[in-house]
């Protein structure tokens, strides 16, 4: 099931409905996404189709502008199949997010021709760049930009000075496809479907409408794409947005488990016992201590999208003692989600 990218946004049930359709995929899939270390042909096909990944992207190119928490509640749901497509999944809708912030050139450059671009990125500020007339030199490497077989821009980190004789601050630099060189480094035991490779640029050119000064933009919440995108999403701090996506393919990663044990133990008799697993008391209690501990971390996934959504909407702010709990609320999760 998939949904157009120009259709007017659809309901949580429509999302939910097109993330198990490619959810099944990728399970179906899992061993071979695994074996080829990205996601298997007919896995990254679905997901492109799907619109998906058109969740967060603003409305003017096609995109849903759909609220932080429909989005964590389709990427955990994707997470309970498979957690490598949930990974890419979530990764590339939330970089349609802050592909919305950029400069307005920048956005007509990545969708104005071709609304379903794709560009992944690494926030490392591994990148050395120099300022030169009309934007900045920039080399580096850069690790674990996840998705990276879907891209054709990369937005990668640096601290520099952004024009001759200023301070150093942080920046994102957009590269495309043709200024950058991917390399296949990506081998490890998890998430190993997700290509979260390397890329290396020497000597690139990049103009100053494709530099993004994240830096600047954090600690006053301005960006230049708010110009051109008002909506209440892109008026939300960037690293709480940015970080729901780090959290939410976990919890949906052990919902999937528990309920794979659920439906294993009911059936399974273990050699000797005479008696189905689910009548053990120690698998009863595991059960249910487990099943409380993932319901407490997807309230609190609830809770933490749900304040993104109330300062979307101009009901609230977040502050640094919000920004803190909301730190804390994430740490929370992946604990829960990992043990």
């Amino acid at each position: 099931m998939a949904i157009s990218a120009t259709s007017a946004s659809p309901s949580l049930d429509q999302l939910l409905a097109t993330a198990s359709h490619l959810g099944a995929l990728g399970e179906k899939y899992a061993a071979q996404t695994e074996a080829a270390r990205q996601l298997h042909p007919e896995v990254a096909h679905a997901l492109l189709e799907s619109g998906l990944v058109n969740m967060l992207q603003p409305a003017r190119f096609g995109g849903y502008e759909t609220s932080f928490s429909d989005y964590a509640q389709v990427i955990r749901h994707l997470g309970s199949f498979d957690l490598s497509t949930a990974w890419v999944s979530g990764i590339l809708s939330i970089h349609h997010y802050w592909g919305g912030l950029v400069s307005p050139e920048l956005q007509d450059e990545l969708w104005g021709k071709n609304p379903e671009t794709i560009f992944t990125d690494s926030f490392m500020p591994a990148g050395k760049a120099q300022p030169v007339p009309g934007g900045l030199r920039l080399s580096g490497r850069w690790s674990w930009l996840s998705g990276t077989p879907f891209a054709s821009w990369v937005a990668v980190g640096a601290i520099a000075p952004y024009e001759a004789g200023a301070e150093p601050e942080y920046m994102m630099l957009f590269l495309p496809k043709d200024s950058y060189t991917v390399i296949d480094d990506w081998y490890t035991m998890g998430l190993r479907g997700s290509s979260s490779v390397s890329v290396e640029a020497t000597e690139a050119f990049v103009p100053y409408h494709r530099v993004f000064r994240l830096g600047r933009g954090m600690q006053t919440n301005e960006y230049p794409g708010q110009a051109v995108n008002p909506g209440g999403l892109f008026q939300i701090p960037f690293v709480p947005a940015l970080a729901l996506a780090l959290v939410a393919p976990g919890l949906g990663g052990a919902q999937g488990m528990l309920h794979r044990f659920r439906t294993r133990a009911a059936s399974r008799i273990p050699v000797f016992s005479g008696q189905r697993q689910a009548e053990f008391a120690l698998s009863q209690t595991t059960l249910a201590e487990t099943t409380v501990e993932i319901d407490m971390a997807d309230g609190l996934l609830k809770r933490y999208a749900a304040e993104l959504d109330a300062c979307a909407a101009g009901q609230a702010t977040l502050n640094e003692s919000d920004r803190m709990r909301l730190f804390a609320w994430r740490s929370i999760i992946s604990k829960r989600s990992r043990e």
